[in-house]
């Protein structure tokens, strides 16, 4: 008999499946008749099962209902898995265990008959039925016999298709690796990374995630720190296709790291990893009298830009930028500087990185797209590469009050720092460094509002109880000498600079508290206009640390971390 062919012998004539002819009225009716009984009990689905041939039986070998032909031979394909053949194992072993059990309970009332009375015909009988007890009982343990052996092939089949998987999956993986490798070599040689494949998780020697494949790859996880002080780890960059890898969490009283660039075509930018910082400081240089930091925008290379107090915005422009899944605009629109020129830009959502982990959360920055002049003076400074400030890379404005006093688009950027490093920025340009976080100096005197405020100036040194005017006023880190209107000036200029020898004096509250005070040189010295606000430029920062409050919110305050002289 062919595998999959099942036998069936007919309970009615007793004739095996291709020999019944159930078709015949009487054959059925004697079928019916005989299990009538039978049939009552069974339930719906069983009745219809029967009904359409009575030896239709259920195929248990692959779960399935098999109604086989009119001759009553089938072939059955066989679909097995590894757990299934654990399942049979287990439930064979059961009612092996099950069947010994009962034949255990049995044995003793079944083959040890008492005679129903001392005659010789209830002795035969007893006899009888006892010796068919014996014979049952040997079967049985013939079955027992059969079933446990049936249990174990199982069991042992389930081990090697197990077994087998194993060694194929092992193979597999081997061959994988070898294939990826040759696929790799000369890019990673080339250019230190692979064409396919994840890219390395940081260490604690090499906190930064690495980059994925070219092609395809998440970048690698940069390294959670355990030590105090310690920004975690840069994810890595994915390449054409992939996630960007996710930023270590820092350790206590430091920033996480920021978390990786998506693929160029998909994929997402990593999350950048937690973190607890309270300050964080960067370094802070002069150029030609301009204080600028380095940033990094999504991804892109370190830049020098100007910091400048007078403004609010991140403004650069878009060659100096990670456009690596930098994605859409979110608009466009014109900021416009007083020193004549203004920039076309468009609106990006996207993270900036000022480095010792001030990395902010993704927010508004103007890629500057085209600068365009509104002065002779803005035409000649495009000529000579500054049209986006004086560094030629960009102006980060810092000054909370800014947009309201003129009507500005731009944000300050710092705010979206974490923790406890969007309250503010100390500049400390005699030490050259800028400290992102709540100011860490000693305060001495501050104003409220800035850049814009109203501050007292006194020409001819400091006299509380001397003429002094009362001034719209910029607190403009970036205003290079600044500027002085010449009607509060009283000599009748209006051009040019103010005479070297001057001395000017810069209070607060009534001319009461004096701020800071200077004489004018040959060198520095403001610029006389003749209109109103006054600039105060470069120098009160240049005298000693000054700290850029962000409170109160869209107002913020200028404080002096050191005594006036």
């Amino acid at each position: 008999m062919r595998h999959g062919q099942h036998l069936r012998v007919c309970a009615v004539c007793n004739r095996a499946g291709s020999q019944c002819r159930p078709s015949s009225t009487p054959h059925n009716t004697t079928f019916a008749r005989t299990h009538r009984i039978e049939i009552e009990a069974l339930g719906n689905d069983e009745k219809r099962r029967l009904s359409r041939n009575h030896w239709g039986y259920l195929d248990e070998t692959a779960g399935d209902v098999d109604n086989h032909d009119r001759t009553g031979v089938g072939v059955a394909q066989l679909s097995v898995a590894p757990p299934w053949l654990v399942s049979a194992a287990q439930d064979l072993q059961s009612i092996g265990s099950t069947l010994a059990a009962a034949n255990g309970a049995a044995a003793g009332p079944t083959t040890v008959l008492a005679t129903a009375a001392a005659d010789e015909v209830s002795t035969a009988i007893a006899a009888l039925f006892a010796g068919h007890a014996r014979e049952y009982h040997s079967l049985s343990g013939h079955f027992g016999a059969f079933n446990q052996q049936f249990v174990q092939a199982l069991n042992s089949a389930s081990g090697a298709y197990a077994s087998a998987e194993a060694q194929s999956a092992s193979l597999l993986q081997t061959v994988g690796r070898d294939v990826l490798g040759a696929i790799n070599a000369p890019t990673e040689f080339l250019l230190g990374r692979p064409l396919i494949g994840n890219g390395a998780d940081g260490t604690a020697a090499n906190p930064n995630g690495g980059a994925g494949g070219l092609l395809i790859g998440n970048g690698g996880n940069g390294y959670s720190q355990t030590t105090p002080g310690l920004t975690g780890g840069t994810g890595g960059t994915a390449g054409l296709i992939g996630n960007g890898g996710s930023g270590g969490a820092g350790g206590s009283n430091a920033a996480g790291g920021p978390g990786g660039l998506g693929g160029w075509l998909y994929g997402n930018n990593g999350p950048a990893g937690t973190g607890s910082p309270v300050n964080a400081s960067v370094p802070l240089y002069l150029d030609n009298n301009f204080p600028a930091v380095n940033v990094s925008i999504n991804g892109g290379p370190s830049v020098p830009v100007l910091l400048d107090t007078g403004s609010a915005g991140l403004v650069v422009p878009i060659w100096d930028i990670g456009l690596q899944n930098l994605g859409l605009p979110t608009g466009f629109d014109v900021i416009r500087y007083g020193n004549g020129v203004n920039i076309l830009y468009a609106d990006f959502n996207t993270t900036v990185d000022f480095g010792s982990g001030a990395v902010t959360a993704p927010t508004s920055v103007q890629v500057g797209i085209l600068p365009f002049p509104t002065s002779l003076q803005g035409l000649t400074l495009i000529a000579m590469g500054n049209g986006f400030g004086p560094t030629g890379h960009g102006v980060l404005g810092i000054g909370p009050n800014i947009n309201a006093a003129t009507g500005g688009h731009g944000n300050v950027v710092t705010t979206a720092l974490p923790g406890q490093l969007n309250e503010g920025e100390l500049i400390n340009i005699p030490q050259g460094y800028m400290q992102f976080g709540p100011n860490t100096g000693t305060p001495i005197t501050s104003v409220s509002g800035v850049p814009i405020t109203t501050l007292d100036v006194q020409f001819g040194g400091y006299d509380p109880l001397g003429t002094y005017y009362p001034v719209t006023s910029i607190v403009d880190s970036g205003g290079n000498h600044g500027t002085i209107p010449g009607i509060i000036l009283g000599t009748g200029q209006t051009s040019g600079v103010v005479p070297p020898g001057t001395v000017i004096s810069i209070s607060t509250n009534d001319n009461q508290t004096l701020l800071y005070s200077y004489t004018t040189t040959g060198t520095d010295s403001p610029v006389v206009t003749g209109n109103i606000p006054m600039n105060t430029g470069l120098l009160p920062f240049a005298l000693g640390p000054v700290y850029i409050s962000n409170s109160p919110s869209g107002v913020g305050t200028v404080v002096f971390n050191y005594p006036p002289p």
